[in-house]
């Protein structure tokens, strides 16, 4: 009888183990999920700020203008593959987007 304790304590005792393990493994996946998140948004906006840039290197003359499309499309990168914390990345790209975007507008005026 004093085994049939142990034995049903012990599954008990698992039963909880298990709940908690499964329950912080789903915690953990929807932390990583929303990281993820903001490395793919962050790498997505690295391709369209590449892209402009293509598109200004192959549609304009003008010197200036690409040397400052390879400055924005450099820091993009740099801020790509930094340190800081997504969001911030993708906070910084969007700025450097918007900034190519304005470089590429004013160059077709």
């Amino acid at each position: 009888m004093g085994t049939f304790i142990v034995i049903l304590f012990a599954a008990f005792v698992f039963y909880f183990v298990i709940k908690y393990a499964v329950r912080q493994a789903l915690i953990e996946a929807k932390v990583n999920e929303s990281e993820l998140s903001a490395q793919v948004r962050a790498n997505n906006l690295f391709n369209q700020i590449q892209n402009i840039q293509y598109e200004i290197t192959a549609d304009t003359n003008s010197n200036e203008v690409k040397l400052k499309a390879k400055e924005i499309y450099d820091t993009s990168f740099d801020v790509l593959v930094s340190d800081m914390a997504d969001e911030e990345k993708v906070r910084q790209l969007k700025i450097k987007e918007n900034e190519m975007n304005m470089l590429r507008s004013e160059d077709r005026i």
